[in-house]
């Protein structure tokens, strides 16, 4: 036994260079250049990897108790580490480049940057986490090999015009831009891009027209998080994109929806509730709903959590002709899920997730004037995540089982592990004859349900 192991110890090292390249192209760039002490097969193995992942987070923490003098020669060797290897690398291209860190050497960083985009890299990440915002070099705008770009934690100023032709995903994270211009001349120099993410704070960026317009022909996918740590107001969100195939919206910022030509959309899951900082609701709730559903009324699966925590007045809701599955989250408007529920005929699915059964919720269950239509001939599942066993709910359970015609299958999970409403439940009449109540009781209760005649 001892011998075969001998043997086999070192088989990795007979593994040809592109497989062993490949190996190490999944570790941090430290680990790989690292193996070169393992033998003089290894010793520069790391140079020809395509990919280089440099991040010096972890040691800055690590110097958080140190001297400033110890810090200044610890974050003087990752800079002359970062140099070293740049050098030494000699693959045809790179394949990814990444830095993250706190970042506080411009100069440094901006050939850093360079000298990936003159290797004509493919996917570029720079993360700075640092407060102060750097600045990001031109040459990136002008790379012609880029397939994927993130940006976070820097400052972006595209000089004159950007032209990025083979770009495909976008990321831009807390991303501070120089005008309100900048976004816009850098998206329209992404010719195909098709995956756009946007994490945006109002308070940390100016903008000074107050509107975030997203008009891109060639986007599939769109992730938006539009958040506030000041009470500023009147800001608009634009959404004009008729390939978009999937949106991810949470927005607490804009008071007004915009949302154009959204006809593949697929997917959707939105989060929105009032913006005002200081109240649960305004005035203009009702238009800001009927706006944001109406532009995705063609969706299919739909997540929609919208936090109103008293009910909004006047609103009208679009109707849902596509949409099978919904999931309902937030706080428990019973008069908005009753009217989703009017409006969507073809539904298939409802899945009620959790927090959404609050005590400051709406607490009456207000059936819907007729009988949806999908409860007579489509709804065949129903999920409720967090039972508390209020008596609106338990009105709100009873009327989907009296009256959803085809449903298959109801599951009932408990908010607290000790809660019990087995009995309850199962003594409700069911209007399919083919209903599953699956309840997740952790009592393991035994109840016989009643004959069905």
């Amino acid at each position: 036994m001892d011998s075969d192991l001998r043997r086999s110890k070192d088989r990795i090292s007979k593994l040809p260079d592109t497989l062993l390249c490949h190996i190490l192209s999944f570790l941090p760039t430290k680990y790989g250049v690292g193996t070169s002490v393992l033998s003089t097969r290894w010793q520069y193995l790391w140079t020809k990897v395509p990919t280089l992942d440099f991040d010096d987070s972890e040691l800055f923490e690590e110097n958080t108790e140190l001297s400033e003098d110890r810090e200044e020669e610890v974050n003087s060797r990752f800079q002359h580490f970062v140099n070293r290897v740049l050098l030494l690398s000699d693959p045809p291209c790179f394949r990814k480049f990444h830095l993250k860190g706190f970042l506080e050497d411009v100069d440094q960083v901006d050939t850093w940057i360079s000298s990936a985009v003159k290797r004509n890299v493919q996917d570029l990440k720079l993360c700075n986490l640092d407060e102060v915002h750097i600045g990001v070099p031109h040459v990136i705008f002008t790379s012609k090999t880029l397939s994927v770009l993130t940006l976070t934690g820097v400052l972006l100023n595209v000089r004159g015009s950007a032209w990025l032709p083979s770009l495909k995903i976008l990321n831009l994270d807390t991303v501070k831009y120089e005008n309100g211009d900048t976004m816009q001349i850098l998206l329209s120099g992404c010719p195909v891009v098709e995956e756009l993410y946007i994490k945006l704070w109002i308070g940390d960026t100016s903008n000074p027209r107050r509107v975030l317009d997203i008009s891109v022909p060639t986007l599939k996918r769109l992730t938006v998080f539009y958040l506030r740590d000041s009470f500023e107001d009147g800001f608009k969100l634009v959404v004009d994109i008729p390939q978009l195939e999937c949106l991810s919206l949470i927005d607490h910022v804009s008071e007004e929806f915009f949302l154009r030509n959204l006809n593949t959309l697929s997917k959707a899951s939105i989060m929105v509730g009032p913006t005002s900082l200081t109240t649960n609701s305004s005035n203009g709730d009702g238009l800001r709903v009927y706006n944001l559903l109406s532009g995705i009324s063609k969706v299919k699966f739909l997540d929609a959590h919208l936090s109103f925590k008293i009910d909004i007045n006047g609103y009208l809701l679009p109707t849902f002709r596509n949409l099978t599955q919904l999931t309902f989250c937030g706080i428990l408007n019973l008069q908005l899920l009753a009217d989703l529920l009017q409006c969507s005929p073809i539904l298939e699915v409802l899945i009620l997730k959790r927090n959404l059964l609050d005590d400051e919720a709406i607490k009456s269950w207000n059936p819907p004037k007729q009988v949806p239509s999908c409860f007579l001939s489509r709804l065949k599942e129903i999920q409720i995540k967090e039972l508390r066993g209020k008596g609106y709910e338990l009105e709100m359970i009873g009327y989907f089982l009296q009256n959803a015609k085809v449903l298959v299958k109801m599951t009932i999970g408990y908010r607290f592990p000790n809660d019990c409403f087995c009995g309850e439940l199962v003594a409700f009449r069911r209007e399919s004859k083919t209903c599953q109540l699956n309840l997740n009781c952790l009592k393991h209760c035994r109840i016989e349900e009643p004959k069905r005649g």
